[in-house]
């Protein structure tokens, strides 16, 4: 795949998972949906590093730098999104601005 083909299923694939957690944050809390949501990335994470592991001793050794791994992309994509909503709290909530 190209680089282009993969950025197109980058987004696409998040495309798709926030499709199901809005779906699923109507039909209850919208906590309860991200919280779901980031135990499913865990888990995923989790199989993918367990799959592409030499052995289970490689596994538990490298469990850390595969943790401060995912912790520094996690933190990454939030402040991303973080600065997003703070620039674009408005539009992104379509909620009318506040008079000052």
């Amino acid at each position: 795949m190209s680089d282009q083909d993969l950025e197109k299923y980058f987004w696409e694939t998040v495309e798709q998972a926030l499709n199901l957690a809005n779906d699923k944050a109507q039909a209850a809390d919208p906590g309860v949906a991200s919280e779901a949501l980031m135990y499913a990335a865990a888990r995923f994470a989790t199989f993918i590093m367990a799959a592409n592991s030499e052995s289970q001793a490689d596994f538990v050794e490298d469990r850390s730098e595969y943790f401060k791994h995912l912790a520094s992309r996690f933190r990454d994509f939030l402040d991303d999104n973080l600065d997003d909503y703070g620039e674009n709290y408005h539009q992104l909530l379509e909620r009318p601005e506040e008079a000052e």
